[in-house]
């Protein structure tokens, strides 16, 4: 039986982000909006410090993956909404921070 190649990937490792982020920003106790959020990788690294996430990808099958990385991993703050920026509608007042990251 073949076995399945791992292809490298163009992210960063593990909480590389994450420390270039915090050198910038405190994510503790802050309310986040990332934008692009893609299949969650980036936000299950940082949501624990967060108070909230909320986390918009325009990608359904993407936010499906997301919501169950975050719910494998036990994270509960951290909302994944299908939408744009620009047309995504959120409540709950202003975020503290907007995370942008890998996203075109």
């Amino acid at each position: 039986m073949a076995k399945h190649a791992e292809l490298p990937s163009d992210y960063p490792p593990p909480a590389v982000e994450v420390r270039l982020i915090r050198r910038i920003v405190d994510l503790r106790g802050k309310r986040v909006l990332e934008i692009g959020a893609g299949d969650g990788r980036l936000t299950i690294q940082y949501a624990s410090l967060a108070s909230s996430v909320v986390a918009i990808e325009p990608d359904p099958a993407n936010v499906a993956l997301a919501r169950e990385s975050a719910s494998a991993t036990g994270i509960t703050n951290s909302s994944f909404k299908v939408g744009t920026a620009e047309r995504v509608r959120m409540g709950g007042g202003a975020f503290d921070i907007a995370l942008f990251s890998w996203s075109l």
